[in-house]
């Protein structure tokens, strides 16, 4: 047996390399009502590609960052707009880009119908996009037979458009469903394209390719093409794309564009459908008051000539007032309906408070009649004559084809800070001054700013910009000190009777990311949990059926699933962006499910098997299902465990492994995962800030994670790091590591750390036995 693959996925499959069938045993099956037909005639294959190229298009997927992850090829079924394709060609509930030959580009509607098994799918355009104009479709045909000449048109490694020749071979079952084999150059790119006979006619759709020759492939014939076409299941874009949206319940978008979230920001992009390609996204968090209130943001345009910013007074998605840079200044606009002739300029502010390139502060204030605007804590801009509508809402905006970040929306009574007091910025500014760069991040001088109010985070900022020559140690103080704040923060959580997983996990996210909000996330969790509590409001309180309604709530209704595509990026051991694209690893994915389940008074219980973190859950205190999060929440038997264990990792089985997990445990084990994806990309110190982490947190292992940190720490030239570690391990490991090994580490720190520019030999090894 040889083994076949799936274009644009390393899914392997085992297949016969050829079959040899009588000929007529490929016809397809015609279940549709017999019409009198000619039979069409045989045209040269470069012909046909010449008039159907215009009905071929390139489909991509989108990467958690945004970019093409996966190529494929698709084709025109009907002219009001559907689109054949493979369905392992959209990836994994990630936003989906057509494009055809001529370089144009429609809005995808929703995932018309779709068959996993048949590896089939159907897009179908939104209607608004094509503008009445109608798309040029294949013909499907409906026979084929061994020894035919056939064709197929797809983008080969990316070149777009190819037309490779061959002949029906054969068929194979594959997956239970009997295919197409062809003999005929075909690669990645291919898959979802349609294969083409002689009369023009697609009779199958080019799925595989085998793994051991470009010269042979299968296709699924055009009947489950035509059976899927009968029966939809539509799952709209909104729904089906989990990677980035944003919630409903917060954000309402209008006119177009592409809104998304990712760790704690917003980020916009693309041409929106209202006039000067605007765009607006209105927040379902109203102002306290329709006559006093506060709305902030801090926006980052991806390009100065574009414009994005704050909306507020909105009565809809057309008539608002806009405060935003635009052009490298700040304009103050009124909107008073969806056209140019509605728009009004009420002030362009030419400032130095707008610092283009970089974040900047954006504030409304709204008092009575009084609108004042603020950029980076500087008035630029007032309005008397403001006249409050009943209900009102803010939110963002964008204009023009340009992209821009959002962080830190907030709308309340009163947002602005008074600042430090002036003592305190004088005793900051005395202590900055004295103190010498190296010892700026000792820890007396830590303790020292711990002391003073959480203003002191914006001081800093503003003394590195003005102390250039020091802002790099500054900006190292600021970090360290967010990084022992969320450390206590941890050690908090943990010395907790009832610790929660959730709120660690989140934790953890906010340690590498400050501007993660924990609050807003435990809220989003809460709110999920009360939508599994209606579900389970009709069962009769048995645990195990309402343990399958969270289930279904999780993977059917809001589409969490395992990273298969990404599955080493470090969104996925972010639980706060788990939670945002609803993809993630087995050990994120099940910390969110065990925090669901206790929240809904299950008993859920982490099970640290090597390699894949699952849950099991306890009925009355004994042992039940074990379910693996990462594949939607499939039971796993005993012998799938044990097969697990000691076929993929090669490891002995032990009891042990079934033990389930305390919240501690889990959390090292999500610090390692971040630990191994930073010694992968050689980031030795994100290695570094974690092996922080893990001392405070995992002190059975410390001895472990000082020796390794202390090793680092010379790497890094973290003098006062190495050197506290190096006389804890003299004190403390002793014991456990011979005298000649310390002794070698001190010279090692000495020779290192004394100005040796050669690179330290040896490199930490991944811990690959997490996720």
């Amino acid at each position: 047996m040889s083994q076949y693959r799936y274009y644009g996925q390393s899914l392997l499959l085992l297949l016969a390399l050829c079959l040899t069938l009588p000929p007529g045993l490929l016809q397809a099956e015609d279940n549709t009502e017999a019409q009198p037909v000619e039979a069409a005639e045989q045209r040269s294959f470069k012909a046909i590609a010449e008039e159907y190229r215009g009905s071929i298009v390139t489909i991509t997927h989108l990467d958690r960052n945004g970019e093409q992850l996966g190529m494929g090829t698709g084709f025109v079924i009907d002219e009001q707009g559907l689109i054949a394709t493979n369905r392992h060609v959209l990836g994994e509930a990630r936003p989906i880009e057509i494009e055809f030959a001529d370089g144009s580009s429609y809005d995808i509607e929703s995932i018309y119908a779709s068959d996993e098994l048949a590896d089939l799918a159907i897009l179908k355009v939104a209607p608004e996009s094509l503008k009445g104009q109608k798309l040029k479709p294949l013909r499907l045909g409906k026979t084929v037979e061994q020894g035919d000449d056939v064709a197929a048109i797809g983008h080969p490694r990316g070149y777009r458009n190819s037309l490779v020749t061959g002949i029906v071979s054969g068929t194979e079952e594959i997956n239970g469903r009997e295919l197409i084999q062809v003999s005929m150059p075909i690669d990645h790119g291919n898959s979802g394209g349609p294969l083409l006979n002689q009369q023009g006619e697609v009779i199958g759709v080019i799925t595989y390719k085998s793994a051991s020759s470009n010269s042979i492939g299968f296709a699924m014939p055009i009947s489950e093409l035509q059976s899927i076409l009968e029966k939809p299941n539509p799952v709209t874009l909104a729904r089906w794309t989990t990677i980035g949206r944003l919630n409903p319940k917060h954000w309402q978008e209008h006119m177009g564009a592409s809104w998304t979230q990712r760790a704690g920001r917003i980020l916009v992009s693309g041409t929106g459908s209202g006039f000067g390609g605007r765009s607006v996204c209105l927040s379902q968090t109203e102002p306290p008051s329709v006559t006093k209130y506060e709305v902030r943001v801090l926006v980052k345009l991806g390009d100065e000539s574009g414009a994005a910013g704050l909306i507020f007074d909105a009565e809809d998605r057309d008539h608002q007032f806009g405060f935003y840079p635009s052009g490298g200044n700040l304009r103050l606009t009124r909107f008073a309906g969806p056209s140019v002739y509605n728009w009004q300029i009420l002030e362009e502010i030419s400032t130095p408070a707008y610092r283009p390139g970089e974040w900047n502060e954006l504030l409304v204030s709204i008092d009575d009649y009084h609108v004042r605007c603020f950029c980076n804590e500087q008035l630029v801009a007032e309005m008397r004559n403001r006249t409050p509508a009943e209900n009102i809402h803010v939110g963002l905006a964008k204009f023009r084809d340009t992209s821009a970040e959002f962080r830190g929306f907030e709308v309340g009574e009163s947002l602005q800070e008074s600042g430090l007091e002036p003592e305190v910025r004088a005793e900051l500014l005395s202590l900055v001054e004295k103190t010498t760069t190296g010892e700026l991040t000792a820890p007396k001088t830590l303790r020292r700013i711990r002391e003073m109010p959480v203003g002191v985070q914006s001081e800093l900022d503003q003394l590195a910009e003005e102390l250039e020559q020091r802002a790099r140690e500054l900006r190292k103080l600021r970090r360290r000190n967010h990084e022992m704040q969320v450390s206590e923060q941890i050690l908090s959580e943990l010395e907790e009777a009832d610790a929660d997983v959730v709120t660690l996990g989140l934790l953890l996210a906010r340690y590498d990311n400050a501007e993660i909000d924990v609050d807003s996330y435990l809220q989003s969790v809460e709110s999920m949990v009360n939508d599994v509590r209606e579900l389970a409001e009709d069962s009769d309180g048995d645990e195990v059926a309402k343990r399958q309604l969270l289930d279904r709530y999780l993977f059917e209704e809001s589409g969490f699933h395992g990273s298969r595509t990404n599955y080493y990026h470090k969104s996925n051991s972010y639980l706060s962006e788990v939670i945002d694209d609803r993809e993630g690893l087995p050990i994120t994915l099940s910390s969110l499910y065990i925090g669901m389940a206790e929240r809904l008074g299950l008993d859920v219980r982490g099970i640290g098997l090597p390699g894949h973190f699952v849950v099991r859950q306890f009925v009355d205190g004994e042992p039940g299902d074990l379910l693996d999060v990462f594949d939607r929440g499939q039971k796993l038997g005993l012998i799938d465990a044990i097969s697990r264990v000691e076929g993929e990792h090669q490891l002995p089985w032990n009891e042990k492994y079934l033990e389930p997990q305390s919240e501690r445990q889990i959390l090292v084990r999500m610090i390692r995962n971040l630990q191994g994806i930073s010694e992968q990309e050689q980031d030795y110190s994100g290695v570094l800030r974690y092996l922080n982490l893990l001392v405070a947190v995992d002190t059975d292992n410390e001895l472990e994670h000082r020796y390794l940190r202390c090793l680092i720490a010379i790497r890094e030239r973290e003098s006062a790091t190495a050197g506290d570690d190096l006389a804890w391990l003299k004190t403390n490991g002793s014991e456990t590591i011979p005298a000649a090994r310390l002794e070698e580490l001190e010279a090692f720190s000495a020779r290192w750390l004394g100005g040796n520019e050669e690179s330290p030999a040896g490199e930490p090894a991944g811990d690959s036995n997490s996720k």
